[in-house]
């Protein structure tokens, strides 16, 4: 049996979580797959899979298969795109896991561009909040807010946020605007409640090398950032959230921002995938898209 082909097989049991799933995507019957893992574990003489009858687990030779294994098989395909002058046509299915204000605003109004560039590429979109494991998850490609602590995957910054207050035009119209954050007090504030806490998130700002942390009195608190945004809009009070959700309404005109020299910088945005998956013709043209999709956020 193509060990190479075996390791292949190997990897997307890890990544898909399932050999029921895994056959279906490599187009495989379930007992073909087993073979695969079976003959795998014959040659190196080591167990690489727990399985029970509800999931799958890495042994410790298992995880160092894998992780080897990511490498080896992203090494031949930078050698097959290499020697094929990177001709492959992206195709099959792609499977992206996004969170929703990202798929939202962003995603969902360029899909229709990526699907006319690659008509031959079907996508699975799974859209939410819920952090998906990504190392035994199903899928091939990840765009997550924050820092990652997950080594084993290749991630690609896409863009900074940051964190800025805003406020309908009418609103300051009608009550000024404020010139620094300590005048904020004198103004109505929209605060945001954390939904794990449960609390009023502080506001940050920075100037220099002056920093300062603030606690809203929330005369309004809402915890859905999107319902937030809309009663800004609408002459509530001022806001401060991340620039990812506020962009459409300040491009728009819906929200002015404030005070936006003392902003400070929020999490960052990443496009994650698989090292085995790093050079396969379909992530490589989904992660240039993002990449350049969020390139040309103002």
């Amino acid at each position: 049996m193509d060990r190479l082909e075996s390791l292949r097989v190997f990897c997307q049991v890890v990544e898909l979580n399932s050999f029921s799933r895994a056959a279906e995507q490599l187009e495989m019957s379930n007992a073909t797959i087993t073979n695969h893992i079976a003959a795998l574990e014959r040659h190196f003489g080591v167990r690489l899979l727990n399985r029970t009858t509800r999931k799958i687990s890495l042994t410790d030779d298992g995880h160092s298969c894998y992780q080897r294994a990511q490498r080896l098989l992203g090494d031949m395909s930078e050698l097959e795109d290499g020697l094929q002058g990177r001709r492959v046509t992206p195709q099959g299915i792609l499977r992206v896991d996004v969170p929703t204000v990202i798929a939202r605003i962003y995603l969902a109004p360029a899909l229709a561009r990526f699907s006319a560039m690659y008509p031959e590429l079907s996508i699975r979109l799974n859209v939410g909040d819920r952090m998906v494991d990504m190392v035994e998850g199903r899928g091939d490609v990840w765009i997550r807010i924050g820092e990652l602590k997950d080594s084993s995957m290749v991630a690609r910054r896409i863009y900074q946020t940051r964190n800025l207050c805003c406020a309908s035009p009418a609103f300051l119209a009608q009550h000024g605007t404020p010139q620094t954050p300590q005048e904020l007090q004198d103004f109505r504030c929209l605060a945001f409640i954390h939904p794990n806490s449960g609390q009023n998130v502080p506001w940050t700002f920075r100037k220099g090398k002056q920093e300062l942390s603030w606690a809203p009195p929330g005369n309004i608190a809402i915890n859905h950032a999107e319902t937030l945004i809309h009663a800004a809009a609408s002459g509530a009070g001022i806001v401060q959230l991340l620039t990812l959700s506020l962009n459409p309404q300040i491009r728009d005109g819906l929200l002015a921002p404030v005070l936006a020299d003392w902003s400070t910088p929020g999490p960052p945005v990443s496009v994650v995938y698989h090292q085995s998956h790093q050079l396969s013709a379909k992530v490589r043209v989904f992660v240039d898209f993002v990449t350049e999709l969020f390139a040309a956020i103002d």
